[in-house]
């Protein structure tokens, strides 16, 4: 079996509106050195393509919710990026490529993309690996339950064994934009982009549990509603800043204000501000109140429910705890501040059971007065009771999968990408030889064809 170096070892990662990609990976993995939009140009219905900026009316975008619509120009986008790397490594030079996979590409297009790769683009050797599988290998688990927050979709993945549950697997469509929908629902002055860039600010977030307690909102309706005249948005009055339970921090905190001359000693944090600003790209100063803290309350529900429905499908029942227990939240969507938080929150409230029998399996993190309706009944009292909740089949912990903190180049970059990462990590053991069978070689592909994409 050929064995081929870091450095000419191709990855690409296709999403419906990015794509990223690396040419050659160094001895220190780092994020994509190239990210550009999933979309072709195509003039007059022709055959051809081309990738110089055109009309938006001649823009081809080849996938659209997680599936590829247009495998012709997805195939063409695949070339542009192997042309590149031919430029840049040389023509001569063996080039491997990988390429990841969303759960709504069917086989027949893995087939043809496989049979495009060698027939067109003359590929050394090739690889397709699923998403889902990638995102593990960045958290070096075996194990784990892939929720990828895409643009239009959400794919809720288990992975047992270093292998995707296909049958298990579930594509919501719903992702980021459903964010968008809703906050233009709560703020229908703004235009559509400054609602994509009111959710990119640093103003928006997803509040959870205490800090919406702790909020000015919160804090300002046990208060009664009222404020001082003479505060500014922002500020609590001082009722509000009693029943915070914060009040010896606030209150030294504007003795040292008042002491240096100064009316505030430092702005507020976000949550503790009436309204706050951001600046869109058209230098606008937009004031948003409380709208910014909404707008994933429908996404989160949905899929929280599409979560439960996966981990039932897992045939063997002692692996679904193993997937409770490393959730890998990843994505674009899920770089939104707080929406980890806020999910992990909603599947602690839908899903954990407490077992008179197993008290000392609940994680620290669950609490219970989070857990119990507004009628006093403890949710886990409920769902002992539920149908299909027998033993087994609900989980006893949910925990969030962590991430190494072995990859300096990557902090700062955003987890959301990790899935790249894990595809580096998995294209260095690929093509390396150390595993076999997990490529397509130019002579196994001369033997069986585009079928032989399936053997790895």
């Amino acid at each position: 079996m050929p064995i081929f170096r870091d450095d000419v070892i191709v990855v690409v990662a296709p999403g419906s509106q990015t794509t990223l990609a690396t040419i050659g990976l160094t001895e220190s993995l780092t994020p994509p050195s190239i990210e550009i939009p999933t979309r072709v140009y195509q003039k007059d219905k022709s055959q051809e393509y081309f990738s110089s900026k055109g009309e938006e009316s001649e823009a081809v975008y080849p996938i659209q919710h997680g599936r590829i619509v247009n495998l012709a120009a997805f195939n063409y986008l695949l070339k542009l990026i192997y042309k590149l790397a031919k430029q840049k490594l040389g023509e001569m030079t063996h080039i491997p490529l990988i390429v990841f996979s969303g759960n709504r590409w069917t086989r027949l297009q893995i087939e043809h993309i496989t049979q495009y790769a060698f027939e067109t683009m003359n590929v050394a050797a090739f690889s397709i690996v699923p998403n889902a599988l990638a995102a593990t290998f960045a958290y070096g688990l075996a194990d784990s339950l892939v929720v990828d927050i895409g643009y239009e979709t959400t794919e809720i993945t288990p992975v047992n064994e270093f292998m995707v549950v296909e049958h298990a697997k579930k594509v919501i469509d719903y992702g980021g934009q459903d964010i968008n929908v809703e906050l233009k629902k709560l703020l229908p002055k703004l235009s559509d982009k400054q609602i994509e860039e009111l959710k990119r600010s640093h103003i928006y977030e997803v509040l959870n549990e205490d800090d919406t307690k702790n909020s000015w909102f919160a804090l300002n309706a046990a208060a009664g509603g009222e404020r001082e005249e003479n505060e500014e948005d922002g500020v609590v009055d001082i009722a509000a800043i009693v029943s915070s339970g914060r009040a010896r921090e606030i209150l030294d905190e504007r003795e040292r204000a008042k002491k240096s001359g100064e009316k505030h000693a430092e702005e507020p944090p976000n949550k503790d501000r009436e309204y706050n600003d951001f600046v869109d790209s058209d230098g606008e100063k937009v004031h948003v109140g409380e709208e910014r803290f909404h707008g994933t309350e429908n996404l989160v529900s949905r899929i929280t429910e599409a979560v439960g429905d996966v981990i039932k499908k897992i045939d063997q029942v002692n692996k679904r705890q193993d997937c409770w227990d490393n959730v890998i939240i990843v994505g674009q969507g899920s770089s939104v501040k707080g929406l980890k938080e806020a999910l992990y929150v909603a599947l602690q409230s839908r899903y954990v059971i407490l077992r008179s029998t197993t008290y000392s399996e609940v994680p620290s993190t669950f609490n219970t007065g989070t857990n119990t309706p507004n009628n006093g009944t403890p949710l886990y009292t409920g769902m002992m009771h539920a149908p299909n909740q027998g033993h087994g089949q609900a989980p006893t912990s949910i925990r969030i999968a962590k991430m190494a903190d072995y990859f300096p180049e990557w902090k700062g970059y955003g987890w959301e990408n990790a899935p790249f990462l894990g595809g580096q990590i998995a294209a260095k053991q690929i093509f390396s030889g150390s595993i076999d069978s997990m490529f397509v070689s130019r002579s196994e592909y001369n033997e069986v064809g585009p079928a032989a994409i399936w053997d790895i």
